[in-house]
């Protein structure tokens, strides 16, 4: 079996950026997070491989559409696997489908579920020892890294940095997402918040491994609910990587819809 040659990562940007319809400056802020790419003759497809806060590295692009479709993505998989780093991928049948992942041995690991529905009203406490506090009354860039940081393990969550955290970042409404201080004054938690009109979007709350086995996760999202709901929201869309089942069952006891679930695979080594 012949293996594609690997690229560079900037030599394949403008690649990557036809096939996911955008623009190569759009990504140019990627490159400090990119190790390798691959590409198929003719335009077929590319990926590139992306830093995580993980062991993994995640695999962006996959193989246009067509009936060559699998044939190319497996070339381009098997090449990016031959570096013997594990792998993950989200099986989006546009561009890497599921069955060819299946196929090359990958392991269905996790996946990104959005959930729609009213905003849900919840009776949760915070825990004993903890204190939640809208995001706006900490500005601290060490405290609010760590409570982003309580992301890092979870499957399908990428590097952040300091631009990516600061108050306001990405247009976050700091008034509505909340964050949870532990004892000593360490971010623990968070649920980032955006609103838009009657609408309120979050990412599912993070919360410290330690902490997981509490209520703080619900806690989180009561906070960030409650102050949403002062603002005119009636709406929730909660975007969730990575989530355990138990999790998942939670949201779905919230009233929540699964609109949208994309399964999340990791490679196995070569």
């Amino acid at each position: 079996m012949t293996l594609l040659p690997a690229t560079s990562p900037d030599a394949a940007l403008p690649a990557l950026a036809a096939l996911l319809g955008g623009g190569a400056d759009d990504l140019r802020p990627l490159l400090p997070q990119l190790t390798a790419a691959w590409l198929a003759a003719d335009g077929a497809g590319v990926i590139v491989l992306r830093r995580t806060p993980r062991a993994d590295l995640e695999v962006l692009g996959g193989a246009r559409p067509g009936p060559q479709q699998a044939e190319v993505a497996a070339a381009l998989l098997r090449a990016a696997s031959a570096t013997g780093t594990l792998l993950s991928a989200y099986a989006d049948d546009t561009l890497l489908p599921g069955n060819t992942l299946r196929t090359l041995g990958w392991q269905h690991a996790g996946q990104y579920t959005e959930w729609r529905g009213p905003l849900p009203t919840l009776g949760t406490s915070v825990p004993a020892g903890l204190r939640v506090l809208p995001l706006a009354a900490v500005s601290a860039l060490t405290v609010r890294q760590d409570a982003q940081g309580t992301y890092a393990d979870r499957l399908g969550h990428t590097l952040v940095g300091d631009a990516d955290i600061v108050p306001g970042a990405h247009e976050a409404d700091d008034r509505v997402g909340h964050i949870a201080l532990d004892g000593a004054g360490r971010g623990v938690g968070i649920c980032r918040a955006w609103l838009d009109g009657d609408t309120l979007t979050v990412g599912s709350p993070g919360v410290h491994p330690d902490l997981r086995h509490t209520a703080l996760r619900h806690a989180l999202l009561r906070a960030t609910c409650d102050a949403a709901r002062l603002h005119g929201a009636q709406q929730l869309i909660m975007q969730a990587w990575g989530d355990t089942p138990a999790e998942t069952q939670a949201d779905t006891d919230l009233g929540l819809q699964a609109v949208t679930v994309t399964p999340i695979y990791r490679s196995r080594p070569a």
